[in-house]
């Protein structure tokens, strides 16, 4: 079959109407319109992502540390929280930098007290960190905390002194504002 015999099957008889040139305005304004309104809402639902980022962060960035060497092996952390909203489960990890050194050195903890648990909204706490044995404070010029807590929203956070907030996604976040007093199926006691 030829080339011509079979646009003779086609309708029309091999001659295709491709329109005016008003219908292709009409085709690129419609196509137009359409890659517009995918852009357009594209930008708002990265918008509306840093909105939601920035309100997550909130309580995180009101929650600060700064940290004192107390002898060979104990750091003395103050962690102030000034969110109206309680913070849960802070964890603490002591990095320390020499005189000569840009570099920090992260230390292990052997013992961390003080308010672990919880930590009230408009208070300070104090956190002792005691550093493995191997470890003597007094050879370090500076030590930094790198302080990591569960907002009341459920949220793990990862702050270093004063840096931004990050969200800590290697931990899963703490369900303690969800938690009720008794289980599912159980009268509570009282």
């Amino acid at each position: 079959m030829s080339t011509v015999e079979l646009l003779a099957w086609l309708p029309g008889h091999g001659h295709i109407d491709w329109g005016s040139v008003p219908d292709w305005f009409g085709g690129l304004g419609t196509v137009g319109t359409l890659l517009f309104g995918v852009l357009s809402l594209r930008r708002e639902i990265r918008s509306r992502r840093r909105e939601d980022r920035a309100a997550r962060a909130r309580q995180a960035r009101l929650v600060s540390t700064s940290a004192r060497i107390e002898g060979g092996g104990v750091l003395r952390v103050r962690v102030t929280n000034d969110s109206d909203g309680p913070v849960f489960d802070l964890t603490a990890t002591p990095r320390v930098r020499t005189a000569d050194s840009a570099d920090e050195v992260v230390v292990g903890v052997s013992a961390l007290t003080g308010p672990v648990d919880r930590l009230n909204g408009r208070s300070q706490g104090e956190l002792f960190v005691t550093v493995d044995r191997s470890v003597d404070l007094t050879g370090y010029a500076s030590a930094a905390v790198e302080l990591c807590f569960t907002d009341q929203q459920g949220n793990r956070w990862r702050r270093r002194g004063g840096t931004e907030p990050e969200l800590d996604l290697g931990v899963e976040p703490s369900r303690r504002r969800l938690r009720l007093p008794w289980r599912r199926g159980e009268r509570p006691v009282g």
